[in-house]
């Protein structure tokens, strides 16, 4: 009985021993977790910010995926591996068109990493543009589920 808990025990070591060495992780490390836009106006277009992250491990960084919590944030990011000690950039842009307020939004970053996931935040406040109406304040705040309505005269 001993034997076979031996016998097995080594056959497990043999095979998934070389499975965790190929998967082979390395330390992800960028410049900030968040970034505050502050105040944009929807007339200007999208807003654009760069997270930069260094490969602080031995083995090169490979970005799997980059996924956002909305579809208004769009993120780029390098799809070679980084070597050791490299530096490179991931893009954000949120898309301001049609949505005024406040917004926070994340992009959760997958790479051979441990953890596996890193979380980046953008944030800030969008002025919407007010189509040139000097009558109608440029700075409405709207809240979530708030039906905003207006009277057109001719």
């Amino acid at each position: 009985m001993t034997r076979k808990i031996a016998l097995i025990a080594g056959l497990f070591v043999f095979i998934f021993m070389p499975m965790q060495a190929a998967r082979k992780l390395t330390k992800i490390s960028f410049d900030k977790l968040t970034y505050d836009f502050g105040t944009i106006y929807e007339k200007d277009g999208n807003a654009t910010c760069t997270f930069r992250f260094v490969n602080e491990g031995k083995t090169p960084l490979v970005i799997l995926r980059a996924q956002a919590s909305c579809g208004c944030t769009v993120p780029s990011y390098p799809e070679y591996p980084i070597a050791p000690g490299d530096t490179a950039e991931m893009k954000v842009e949120y898309r301001t068109r049609h949505r005024p307020g406040e917004f926070s939004k994340y992009i959760f970053v997958y790479s051979n990493t441990k953890p596996d996931r890193t979380t980046l935040q953008i944030k800030g406040v969008v002025i919407p543009d007010n189509g040139g109406n000097s009558t109608e304040p440029s700075t409405r705040n709207y809240r979530s589920g708030e039906l905003r309505t207006r009277t057109v005269s001719e």
